[in-house]
């Protein structure tokens, strides 16, 4: 579920921007998960399209680590506490 989305006609902008330019007019990429806002520009940003696919692709599916961190997190300290329980009971 989107709670950011973003209207088709500043998705176009944004795209034909993009394509003249190879950047895009500000540096910020808002998360589609999430209410975050990241930077991405130059080398960074043309990874990000790559990786997507397109630069539309990327507005419209771009989750920030805010969002995919926590889910790793809470998966190492969980790890760590069932850790300490078998030391403790061996």
């Amino acid at each position: 579920m989107n709670n950011n989305t973003i209207p088709s006609e500043v998705i176009e902008y944004l795209s034909s921007y993009y394509e003249t330019f190879n950047s895009l007019p500000t540096p910020v990429l808002e998360c589609t998960k999430g209410s975050g806002s990241y930077t991405a520009f130059g080398t960074n940003l043309k990874k990000k399209v790559e990786k997507a696919g397109s630069i539309e692709a990327l507005l419209n599916s771009f989750v920030g680590r805010g969002v995919k961190k926590p889910a790793k997190a809470s998966k190492t300290t969980s790890g760590r506490q069932e850790a300490k329980v078998q030391i403790k009971t061996t």
